[in-house]
C-alpha cells in the first residue's frame, strides 16, 4: 500500500463521519441563513432610506416657492423645469419617470448618486428637486460591512465549535467502533472502559461493555463445556480402547476399535477448534508466502493423495505473503485436502493466488444452498455420513479464517465439484 493510499485511508473517516457531516451541513445552513438575512436587511434598509428621502423631498418642495431666479438650497438641488439645460442630461430622464436615482460618478458637485423627483412648490408649480445620496449610501455600506464582518466571525466560531464537538463525538464513536471490531475478530475482552453516563453515547458504550461481558461469559462457558467434555471423555475412551484391544480378533472387535478411533478423532477436533477460537493477539504470527506454503503442502500430502488413487495438482498465480500462524494454516489446509480426498473426485487442485489459498476438486460438489450449513460444527450432509467424518473439518477451517480476520468462501468448481478458498484481507 502506497504512502498516499495510507494517508487517504487515515483521513477517510472524515468523509464517513456522520457527526462531522452534520456539523458541515448545519454550518452551511447557518451561513446561507446569515447571507440571506444580511441581504434582506440591507435591501430593506436601502428601501427605507429612499422612502424617507422621497418624503423629505416632497415636504421640502411644498415648503418653498421657486421662480426663475431661485438658487439651490444648501445641498438640495431645486430647479424650475425651464432651467434644466445646465444640469447633466441624466436629470432630464426624471421628466419621463417623475422620480428616480441619478448616478453621475462624482462628475457633478463631487456627488456620485442623487435622488431626484418632480414635485410641486407651495404655489403648485412643477419643479425638479434632488438631494445627494452619498452620505446615506456610505452609512448603509458601513452597516453592511459591519454585518458581513460579524457574520463571518460568528460563522467561524460556529464552525470551530461544531467541528470540536463533532471531533469529540467522533472519537467516542471510533472507540465504540474499535471495540465492536475487536469483538467481531474474537477478542471478547475488548471494552470501552466507560464508567459514567454523561450522555447517550456514554450510555451506549456502557451497554456495549455489559453486552460484551455477558457474551464473553457465555462463550467461555460454552467453550469450556465442550472442551471439558471432550477432555474428560478421552480417558474412559482410551480405557475402552485398551480393553477392546485385549479381546480376541473378530469382526466385532475391529468395528468397535474403529468406532472408538472415530470418537477419539471427534474429541480431538472439538478441542482443536476450541483452542483456535480461544486464542487472541498475533503471538506466533509471521510473514508466510502462500506460494511456498502451497508447494510444501503438495510435497507433504502428494503421496497421501496418490495412495488414495487420486491426482494432486498445484496452481500458483502471483501468490503474496500474509501475516499468519503457519501451524493453523497447515492444519486448515490439511482438513481441506482430507475433505477433498474423502468426498471429492479423482482430481484435486491446490491453488494460491494473490492473498488467497484453497483446494478444489471435481467431485459431485455441494448444493450452494447448503454452503452456510456445512461450515457449522457437527454438520454433515447425508452423503458424507461416513465413519471417518467428524463434521468439524470446515468448522475448524472457518475458525482459522476468523482467527486471521479472513474469509472462508465456498463456491462451485468448474466444470463440477467444490472449491473452498481462504481469503486473507489484512495483507
Amino acid at each position: 500500500m502506497s504512502s498516499e493510499n495510507r494517508v487517504l485511508r487515515q483521513i477517510g473517516w472524515i468523509y464517513r463521519s456522520s457527526t462531522l457531516r452534520l456539523t458541515v451541513l448545519l454550518s452551511a445552513i447557518f451561513a446561507v441563513g446569515m447571507v440571506v438575512a444580511i441581504l434582506v436587511a440591507l435591501t430593506l434598509g436601502h428601501d427605507a432610506v429612499i422612502r424617507r428621502v422621497d418624503s423629505q423631498l416632497t415636504s421640502l418642495a411644498a415648503a418653498i416657492e421657486v421662480d426663475d431666479d431661485s438658487q439651490d438650497i444648501r445641498s438640495v438641488l431645486v430647479r424650475p423645469l425651464s432651467q434644466l439645460s445646465g444640469l447633466p442630461p441624466e436629470f432630464a430622464k426624471i421628466l419621463e419617470t417623475g422620480i428616480g436615482t441619478v448616478n453621475l460618478g462624482r462628475e457633478f458637485r463631487g456627488e456620485e448618486s442623487w435622488r431626484a423627483m418632480i414635485a410641486r412648490d407651495n404655489e403648485g408649480t412643477p419643479v425638479l428637486i434632488a438631494v445627494p445620496l452619498d452620505d446615506s449610501e456610505e452609512a448603509l455600506e458601513v452597516l453592511g460591512n459591519a454585518l458581513w464582518t460579524t457574520a463571518g466571525f460568528v460563522l467561524v466560531i460556529v464552525v470551530l465549535i461544531g467541528l470540536g464537538t463533532g471531533l469529540l463525538a467522533q472519537r467516542r464513536l471510533a472507540r465504540i467502533n474499535g471495540v465492536l471490531k475487536r469483538l467481531a475478530s474474537g477478542d471478547l475482552k475488548a471494552r470501552t472502559g466507560t464508567d459514567k453516563s454523561a450522555d447517550d453515547l456514554d450510555e451506549l458504550a456502557r451497554q456495549l461493555d455489559n453486552t460484551a461481558a455477558e457474551l464473553e461469559r457465555l462463550v467461555a462457558q460454552t467453550r469450556n463445556l465442550s472442551a471439558s467434555l471432550a477432555h474428560d471423555l478421552r480417558t474412559p475412551l482410551a480405557r475402552l480402547r485398551a480393553r477392546l484391544e485385549t479381546l480376541p480378533e473378530s469382526d466385532e472387535r475391529g468395528a468397535a476399535l474403529e468406532e472408538a478411533e472415530h470418537m477419539s478423532g471427534v474429541f480431538d477436533a472439538i478441542m482443536r477448534v476450541a483452542r483456535i477460537e480461544a486464542t487472541h493477539g498475533d503471538e506466533g504470527f509471521e510473514n508466510i508466502d502462500l506460494g511456498d506454503l502451497a508447494s510444501e503442502l503438495a510435497e507433504t500430502f502428494g503421496p497421501v493423495v496418490e495412495d488414495n488413487n487420486k491426482n494432486l495438482s498445484v496452481k500458483l498465480m502471483s501468490a503474496k505473503s500474509v501475516f499468519a500462524d503457519k501451524a493453523m494454516l497447515v492444519q486448515a489446509m490439511a482438513n481441506l485436502l482430507q475433505n477433498a480426498i474423502v468426498h471429492g473426485g479423482p482430481d484435486i487442485e491446490l491453488f494460491a493466488h494473490a492473498g488467497t489459498i484453497g483446494v478444489a476438486d471435481n467431485g459431485e460438489g455441494v448444493d450452494p444452498a447448503l454452503f452456510d450449513e456445512i461450515i457449522k460444527p457437527m454438520v454433515r450432509l447425508d452423503s458424507a455420513r461416513q465413519p471417518e467424518g467428524t463434521g468439524l473439518g470446515l468448522a475448524l477451517v472457518r475458525a482459522v479464517a476468523d482467527r486471521h480476520n479472513g474469509l472462508l468462501e465456498l463456491s462451485r468448481n468448474t466444470p463440477g465439484g467444490l472449491r473452498v478458498t481462504l481469503k486473507f484481507t489484512d495483507l
